[in-house]
């Protein structure tokens, strides 16, 4: 790709494997994770998203730890593959390539 006659180097993304939602209502921000069954909610949008950014590490990590029982639960067996994906993440901006992040309004 060229701008202004110069090559411009090529971006390598991925699909997402994990989604975000970050919808904002009267009183705030919540930010949900549905793949992980994570939410939490704050004052500001980005307050938000690294709220929910910690919240998934650290479920990962806990997931880790207690790998047995994580696996056999009924409602958390099927977010191994996801684990899988975050702890393989050398660092946060690893983590935040598997994300894809969408905004909207809450409506109850």
């Amino acid at each position: 790709m060229k701008a202004n006659g110069k090559v411009l180097p090529a971006i390598a993304t991925q699909a997402p494997a994990l989604t975000v939602l970050i919808a904002r209502d009267n009183s705030g921000y919540m930010a949900r994770c549905p793949e992980l069954d994570l939410v939490t909610e704050m004052d500001h949008s980005e307050d938000a998203f690294k709220a929910i950014m910690e919240m998934i590490r650290e479920y990962a990590k806990d997931y880790r730890k207690r790998l047995k029982a994580y696996a056999s639960s009924p409602n958390r067996a099927h977010h191994r593959p996801y684990i899988d994906r975050i702890n393989g993440c050398w660092n946060e901006w690893e983590i935040r390539e598997l994300i894809g992040v969408r905004y909207g309004r809450l409506h109850i």
